[in-house]
């Protein structure tokens, strides 16, 4: 009889323990969704951010446009110098260097940002085809 008492009693430990343990792979997967999720909109604000500072540098470069040769580079330099900070910022913000490429579009996004870099050595005409041979292979 104690025999059975005892075999009965680990049965229902162990039982026990396996509700457990499937409660708290429960909980570690919802603890990943969550982090993976959080992941995600970091990447979307990134894009956001980064598409933004793009859109501004263009407007500030487009006004440049009209002015005397000297006056449209210093004019594009501080367009420039406006655009490196914003998007210094927005690396420190999202923490960049941080986020893993994990989707192929990451990693066009990635290899187009670098080349983007690229371009700050530039002035003029050739900055404007790097940029816009950069932007036709990232949308590729």
């Amino acid at each position: 009889m104690q025999k059975w008492t005892l075999l009965i009693a680990a049965c229902a430990v162990s039982l026990t323990g396996c509700n457990t343990m499937i409660g708290a792979g429960k909980d570690i997967e919802r603890g990943g969704e969550k982090i993976q999720d959080a992941s995600i909109k970091v990447r979307a604000d990134w894009r956001n951010a980064r598409d933004r500072n793009e859109s501004e540098y263009e407007t500030g470069r487009k006004n440049c446009a009209n002015l005397s040769e000297d006056q449209r580079e210093a004019c594009r330099d501080r367009a420039r110098a406006a655009y490196t900070a914003r998007t210094d910022e927005a690396r420190k913000t999202y923490r960049r260097k941080e986020m893993r490429s994990e989707s192929e579009e990451d990693r066009r996004e990635d290899a187009y940002e670098a080349a983007r870099d690229r371009c700050d050595a530039l002035r003029g005409a050739a900055e404007d085809r790097r940029v816009a041979d950069a932007r036709a292979q990232y949308r590729r």
